[in-house]
């Protein structure tokens, strides 16, 4: 999967998409891997290794399903098993940082912020998203949506000396469902099959029935569902709201803290590595 950007992107995701695509480009995977902290339900740190599905927005993370790529955005998400204990650890402190270390391009990035959990509608944790993503969705360079924009900020320019206040969503419709949906759709059938096994870190159980490698090759048609709607029943697609985002490059031995200010503002420090 290849990292966009556009204009109206925070510095630092351009920076992200710039050196994360440099380094897939050289190990010819297909998504990174991050470091996922959380806390756990006693107050320690616990912290595994993820794969970020992308930025909503980006590639299959469409934001409904008329979106034909013209949005961007800054959200990162992540996807995981509903029996998870991170799970357990998000839904009772919902703090994380994610990272990674780029080897060969000497970079890491540490991203901090807020996860969100969106659960399938037939799980018992189901809620709709209690990120508001409104002032996280933007149009990108040369769609309509972005000219449509553009001659809003001009106007409001002319009319009182600058924008009143952030054009940033053009009315998108952001279907969250969807998006989840399609996120679970692009993985792997053994990706897929794995959702519908018990609890991860439980005791594994002696009867391999429970442990489907690939849920298409399964012939009775009764079970193949089964262990489809459990699947997707246990697919939780994570919406990390961004506020702190630390890039390292040590090819060039700068470090930049980009911190959220606002909706769509961030300042940037420039610091020692």
């Amino acid at each position: 999967m290849a990292y966009t950007s556009c204009s109206r992107d925070p510095e630092w995701k351009k920076v992200f998409v710039k050196y994360m695509n440099a380094e897939l480009a050289l190990t010819n995977e297909r998504f990174p891997v991050m470091g996922l902290a959380t806390v756990d339900l006693d107050g320690r740190p616990a912290v595994r290794m993820v794969s970020p599905r992308g930025f909503v927005g980006d590639g299959f993370l469409k934001v409904n399903a008329s979106d034909h790529g013209q949005w961007s955005s800054d959200v990162l998400t992540f996807c995981t098993h509903a029996k998870s204990n991170k799970v357990q650890e998000l839904v009772n402190t919902n703090d994380i940082q994610a990272i990674c270390w780029l080897p060969n391009t000497k970079v890491q990035i540490r991203c901090s912020g807020h996860a969100h959990l969106l659960f399938h509608p037939d799980n018992p944790n189901y809620t709709t998203l209690s990120l508001d993503m409104r002032h996280r969705v933007w149009p990108r360079d040369g769609t309509q949506e972005h000219d449509r924009e553009v001659k809003e900020e001009q106007r409001e320019i002319k009319l009182f000396g600058g924008p009143v206040e952030p054009l940033v969503n053009g009315g998108v419709e952001i279907d969250t469902e969807y998006i989840r949906e399609q996120a679970y759709l692009n993985h792997s059938p053994v990706i897929q099959a794995w959702y519908s096994w018990p609890a991860p870190g439980r005791i594994r159980s002696a009867d391999p029935s429970l442990y489907p490698i690939e849920i298409p090759k399964i012939e009775d048609k009764g079970e193949s569902e089964k262990y489809e709607a459990n699947a997707r029943r246990n697919y939780v697609l994570i919406f990390i709201d961004i506020n702190q985002v630390d890039i390292v490059d040590l090819n060039e031995n700068t470090r930049r803290i980009h911190t959220r200010r606002s909706d769509t503002s961030w300042t940037v420090a420039n610091v020692n590595p």
